[in-house]
């Protein structure tokens, strides 16, 4: 497993800035790690993009913050 990440192909080693928040991951073609970035999705109530989600009663996608203030 190298320290790429395996989306977008950026370094998470351990002083790339990218290494406290990077998910082990294996999309059956690649092991690594994901990216913050790579792992965030976009809520669908505020517009921001988010690596604590889930989801809605509708099925959207909702951030933690989002999720607290409803």
């Amino acid at each position: 497993m190298n320290d790429n990440c395996i989306d977008c192909g950026r370094n998470t080693a351990f002083g790339s800035g990218l290494f406290v928040n990077r998910l082990p991951a294996d999309n059956g073609k690649k092991s690594g790690y994901l990216c913050v970035e790579c792992l965030s999705m976009t809520c669908d109530h505020c517009g921001e993009l988010s690596d604590e989600y889930g989801s809605d009663e509708e099925g959207g996608i909702i951030c933690s913050d989002c999720e607290v203030s409803s």
